[in-house]
């Protein structure tokens, strides 16, 4: 199973180990989008759900992949969520934005506030899961990645015709300003990204 939207390249890759793959997001949005993109594959089933209250039985699923979408306020109930439908031996993928350090300033704790987010620390993580009855098999820091990310960001909103830009202003103006705060005035050295592949132990 894969948690959130935008993944729908990773779910076509997990066809090649698994004979059926569900993806689930939280807005009606994502579900028509992922729809759209999928609409050719019929092995990868795309749901709308909580993400901390599915609807599929206990010790479900031999592999969850979740990308940027548990670094948020309920963090905790959908870990214990993933854990349910998570069989014993499981594994967990996850990659996450992290706080590289503390304390972090104001203009950061806004983007994260603008984008529902509420990271760890990067060097908390690590026990925090270990914590919640995984075990880690690998991890990665990969905050190297968010320059590229955060300057297609910026190009995107370069390339946007006058006539998107009106019709979503806020929208455009808030990635614009996140973009920004990261490539020019020092986001980099807050925000970071891990990834870590866990096993469920207990």
């Amino acid at each position: 199973m894969i948690i959130g939207p935008g993944c729908e390249p990773i779910a076509m890759r997990l066809l090649e180990h698994f004979s059926e793959v569900i993806i689930i997001v939280n807005d009606y949005d994502s579900l028509v989008q992922s729809k759209m993109k999928l609409k050719d594959e019929e092995k990868i089933k795309v749901k709308m759900m909580d993400y901390a209250h599915t609807d599929f039985e206990q010790d479900y699923f031999d592999l969850i992949y979740a990308q940027g979408s548990i670094s948020v306020p309920d963090r905790k109930e959908i870990l214990k969520e993933i854990k349910r439908i998570l069989k014993t031996d499981g594994m967990f993928c996850t990659g996450e934005i992290v706080s590289l350090k503390e304390p972090v300033p104001v203009f950061v704790k806004d983007i994260w506030k603008r984008s529902g987010l509420e990271p760890l620390t990067s060097s908390e993580i690590n026990n925090y899961f270990k914590g919640k009855g995984f075990t880690i098999i690998s991890e990665q820091d990969l905050s190297h990645t968010l320059k590229d990310f955060y300057q297609n960001i910026r190009d995107g909103v370069t390339d946007a015709s006058k006539k998107e830009k009106e019709e979503n202003k806020k929208f455009y103006s808030g990635i614009k300003h996140e973009s920004d705060s990261y490539l020019k005035l020092g986001g980099d050295k807050y925000i970071g990204f891990k990834s870590l592949i866990m096993r469920k132990v207990s």
